[in-house]
């Protein structure tokens, strides 16, 4: 006796869309794209900007001279304000990275998952991460220059940019610890590695790519912040290697100088463009950096 076979029904066709759904379908399309286009022209229109108005000043004279003429920085130019700038966050890196990673491990290795505590510790840093700069430079000048009488200097500065950069590194470093694979914990827990060692040969390492990420992301959100130093370390002029215990130039606010001064706007621009190519190559560096350690 033959066997019976019996074939499918043909699954039913998809049926077309009703015109609105068609037309709000559209509309958000094109919406998307074109906020996608305005997210995308508008950084490029600034730096192409920066680069019609201040290329014409922008030398190796400009990188390696000190600021002169008459209103100051209408000509020169801006080696002592580079100087200061990467000794503030390199001083503030040297604070707020081992800070913030060490917090990061304890939160994320030694905590209880479910502790109150933790949240609030998260929650707080959070907060810290949101607070405006300028309120950093507040509260760098009333406990760091004038109560700790530290006075305003290139060390009252870096560590008022510790301060503004440890959250967002304790965010980061928890996040990327966070991100890697709980079986790794557990086998080597399971093979009776202590934890201490759990951390610094498994858990490190994969998540150094993150960690150096979000470090260079906050180093450049320092690096362009002039409220903070403003209140603590800024000064309009100085001259030869920054020292711990005196004023120092940074390249926010010789910007700002220049311009409510007056001195001159290519000036001002080219000082812009310096500290813009700075931060783009910080922020390039951070993504090139998390993708080779990433493989």
């Amino acid at each position: 006796m033959a066997a019976e076979i019996t074939q499918a029904a043909p699954a039913p066709g998809f049926l077309p869309l009703p015109c609105g759904a068609m037309r709000s379908d559209r509309a958000f399309t094109v919406i998307a794209w074109g906020v996608g286009l305005v997210g995308l022209v508008l950084p490029l229109g600034i730096l192409g900007f920066l680069l019609i108005e201040g290329m014409a000043r922008l030398s190796w004279a400009f990188l390696t001279e000190a600021p002169a003429g008459f209103p100051l920085g209408s000509a020169g130019g801006i080696a002592p304000a580079i100087l200061g700038t990467l000794a503030l966050v390199a001083i503030g890196l040297g604070v707020a990275l081992p800070l913030g990673v060490a917090g990061a491990i304890g939160l994320v290795e030694y905590a209880p998952e479910d502790s109150p505590w933790v949240r609030v510790m998260r929650f707080g840093a959070e907060c810290l991460a949101a607070v405006p700069a300028i309120v950093y430079g507040l509260f760098g000048y009333a406990v760091l220059v004038v109560l700790f009488r530290l006075q305003i200097s290139l060390i009252s500065g870096a560590l008022t940019l510790g301060l503004m950069m440890l959250p967002i590194i304790l965010i980061g470093a928890e996040e990327a610890l966070r991100g890697v694979e709980r079986s790794l914990r557990e086998a080597a827990l399971s093979l009776g590695v202590s934890r201490f060692n759990v951390v610094r040969r498994v858990i490190l390492p994969k998540a150094l790519p993150g960690i150096l990420s979000v470090t260079l992301l906050a180093a450049g959100h320092a690096a362009g912040s002039a409220a903070p130093v403003m209140f603590t370390a800024s000064v309009a002029f100085a001259r030869g290697t920054p020292a711990l215990d005196a004023p120092v130039m940074t390249l926010p606010s010789h910007l700002y100088y220049v311009v409510s001064e007056g001195a001159d706007l290519e000036q001002a621009y080219a000082t812009a463009l310096v500290l813009v190519v700075g931060l783009l190559l910080a922020n390039g560096c951070a993504a090139l950096l998390k993708r080779r350690l990433a493989r």
